[in-house]
């Protein structure tokens, strides 16, 4: 199973310092293109041009250093005010220009890294400090009437909404991790203390299986002796157990029972919650109730009463008013510090007491419900349909407004009909967002989008170029950008230079050279949020991959978890059957030592010192096998039969017919072996995997494995047999 990175639960600090880093270059670039256009354009005056060449400068200076909106914001407002040495005339107000590329990036980026209150200060200082300017210059009156102005706040809007969804697949990832990072702590707590049960059992058990062992090889050693190291080992085996039946909820309410002072009974079976910090949690609150039993209750019986998913802890002393304000501050602690303990780890407790009637505390939790990632994975594909959908109402509304200018224009007919069809590309892209288009669909569209710019622009004079009714260029790359959601930024980054250079090319074709600067005003006003939402859109599709894999991961924890459990659970049967077998066998060697010289005695101390050393060893290679073995290995014993069992190399993974075939072959020779048998898997590098089982059957065990199994090798010599099963 994939481990997952400790920092794995962190994607939200990750996003803002991304996002700071994007939105730094991003302006950077846009400032920088700014300067360059307008340096290369000749500007209107000397003032204007050493403007830009500080602007080009502080572009490449700060390229490297960290995002600050606050210097952003004075460099901006400043360069925004200066729009009287900027411009000639008063053009700027129904055209793009260089003030309207670099106010909508700075509103766009610090909308992007930071909350909406804010950027939506920032917005309003922007738009003040553009207005102050542009009131300066001659024939403009109305600031407000500046060519979209009010597009600010619409980008402003735009990309504080595409920042809340991305932040909110962030936090939706977030819990995903979160959920599986405590599954997984919960799972490795668990399988801790399972190892340590086990080497609780081994421990106590080593001296029992080394008297067995012993006995079984006819090792002579005197009676008293003997009988010591049996009643020894006896009270091991007892111990242990008796250990079966307790657990860590169990055991660590019974140590706080030690520490009170007032006598403790316990009513009912021990059954604490299955998460374990729920349990420690219920266990912490027992205690403290029972301190306070001896604090305050002059109780002269306290008793503790297990239920189903509850304990209740009654005591028989003074009690108490829960209600009376009176109280001494540290009988608080019953009420606040139980319950908030308890709150935190999704427990309850009520208290009930009355002056004379003595105090009841029950502690209830809820059965521990498995995390089901899925619906995680659910929302954040939710969450990247909807951003999905969202730009594809903004390619919609964007069309049809700016279309519009263009039906009375030159080709009304042929404008209505690129309109339409570009309305049309933004509803394929529902379809799809909701189900992905075949590849050669999806890019037989793209490339119709990047058609309509250059056509489009070919149809008009080339004073309209220039105008509004140019608006195909900027406006068909929110169908791209709809089109791109699932695709990724890259190829979407690509169709948009694509319409970009091709909407070029037309206008330069239709006009001249000189509409290049403002449609590269146009470009950079438009393409940045553009930019931005595709750029986005690859945090969404991180999301929904992130949150799946964190539920296939939790999926794969908990079949592991389940399994785990299920075999430990059979071991602890096991153990519980191999104690009732060892009980017998170690109190005759008690009673009456001189019975270790007795063949049957001895066969007996032989065989359960096998079973011992078989249940405690580690886990091999190939335990899954060996476990699916272990009635038939149990099955034999039972008629006397000594078993081992040995595994070397590396895991085996087999295909199900090979799996099928070895277990057959170990089943059939076990059932057909008299005394004693041995069963090793090896499973080497580089050279192939087998199971052999050396065993003392009868002639029918063997014609059987050999119409079962053709592939196995079998020999006979002395009454053995060696057979030899491929596992390929």
């Amino acid at each position: 199973m994939r481990r997952v990175s400790s920092d794995a639960a962190s994607t939200r600090p990750v996003l803002g310092t991304r996002i700071d880093r994007i939105a730094a270059s991003t302006l950077s670039v846009v400032e920088a293109a700014v300067a360059v256009v307008y340096l290369f354009g000749g500007g209107v005056g000397v003032a204007s041009m050493l403007i830009h060449a500080g602007l080009l400068v502080w572009a490449l200076w700060r390229w490297t250093r960290p995002w600050n909106p606050v210097w952003e914001l004075i460099v901006a407002g400043v360069y925004l005010v200066c729009t009287p040495v900027v411009v000639d005339g008063p053009a700027f107000t129904t055209a793009a220009s260089p003030m309207l590329a670099v106010a909508g990036t700075v509103v766009v980026t610090v909308a992007m890294s930071r909350p909406v209150h804010v950027s939506l200060t920032a917005t309003v200082i922007v738009v003040a400090t553009w207005a102050s300017g542009a009131v300066l210059v001659p024939g403009v009156d109305r600031p407000w009437t500046i060519f979209s102005l009010d597009f600010l706040v619409v980008e402003w809007a735009v990309a504080a909404v595409l920042r809340s969804l991305v932040l909110r697949s962030a936090q939706i990832t977030d819990e995903a991790f979160s959920q599986y990072t405590t599954s997984r702590i919960d799972a490795e707590v668990m399988a801790a203390r399972r190892r340590d049960e086990r080497e609780t059992w081994a421990t106590l058990h080593d001296t029992a299986a080394s008297t067995l062992a012993m006995v079984g090889q006819g090792i002579v050693v005197d009676d008293d002796r003997l009988r010591a190291q049996a009643r020894r080992d006896l009270q091991a085996v007892r111990r242990g157990a008796q250990a079966l039946n307790t657990d860590d909820f169990a055991r660590g309410i019974d140590e706080h029972a030690r520490w009170t002072d007032a006598p403790v009974q316990f009513r009912g079976r021990a059954a604490g919650p299955e998460n374990p910090r729920t349990s420690q949690a219920v266990v912490a609150a027992v205690g403290e109730a029972l301190t306070n039993v001896d604090r305050h209750a002059e109780a002269s019986l306290v008793t503790v009463e297990f239920g189903d998913r509850r304990v209740r802890v009654i005591d028989d002393g003074v009690g108490f008013d829960p209600s009376d304000a009176a109280l001494s501050p540290g009988r608080f602690g019953v009420r606040n510090s139980i319950r908030g303990r308890l709150a935190d780890a999704g427990a309850t407790a009520e208290i009930v007491s009355s002056p004379g009637a003595g105090t009841t505390v029950e502690i209830r939790w809820d059965a521990t419900p498995e995390p089901d990632l899925r619906s995680d994975a659910d929302d954040a594909l939710r969450l990247l349909r909807g951003y999905g959908y969202g730009l594809v109402v903004i390619a919609v509304v964007v069309t049809g407004l700016q279309g519009l200018n263009a039906l009375s224009a030159a080709h009304p007919m042929a404008q209505a009909g690129i309109l339409v069809t570009a309305v049309l590309t933004a509803f394929v892209a529902v379809a799809e967002i909701r189900h992905r288009l075949p590849t050669a669909l999806w890019w037989t569209t793209a490339t119709v989008v990047v058609v309509l710019a250059p056509l489009q622009t070919a149809l008009l004079t080339a004073e309209q170029v220039t105008s509004s009714a140019n608006w195909a260029v900027a406006a068909l790359g929110w169908q791209l950008a709809a089109l791109s959601v699932r695709r990724g930024s890259r190829v979407g980054l690509a169709l948009l230079g694509a319409l970009w250079f091709a909407g070029a090319a037309a206008a330069v074709t239709v006009a001249t050279t000189g509409v290049l600067s403002t449609l590269l005003y146009t470009v950079i006003s438009v393409t940045v949020l553009q930019g931005v939402a595709l750029g986005f859109s690859d945090f969404l599709r991180l999301a929904v991959r992130r949150t799946r894999q964190a539920g296939t991961d939790l999926a794969d924890l908990q079949i592991q978890t389940t399994l785990t459990a299920a075999l430990h659970q059979d071991r602890r049967e096991r153990y519980q059957r191999m104690s009732r077998q060892l009980v017998p066998v170690l109190q005759r060697l008690a009673d009456d030592p001189g019975s270790a010289s007795i063949p049957a005695v001895r066969a007996a101390c032989s065989l359960e010192s096998t079973r011992l050393r078989r249940l405690f060893v580690e886990d091999p290679p190939a335990a899954a096998l060996l476990d699916e073995l272990a009635p038939a290995i149990e099955a034999a014993e039972a008629r006397g039969v000594a078993v081992t069992t040995h595994s070397i190399g590396r895991t085996v993974d087999l295909d199900p017919q090979a799996h099928t075939e070895a277990l057959t072959v170990a089943i059939i020779l076990l059932a057909g072996t008299r005394t004693r048998a041995k069963i090793v898997i090896t499973s080497m590098p580089d050279q192939p995997a087998d199971l052999s089982i050396t065993c003392d059957c009868d002639d029918t065990c063997t014609q059987a494995v050999t119409a079962i199994a053709p592939q196995a090798t079998l020999i006979g010599s002395g009454g053995l047999v060696w057979a030899t099963v491929p596992l390929p």
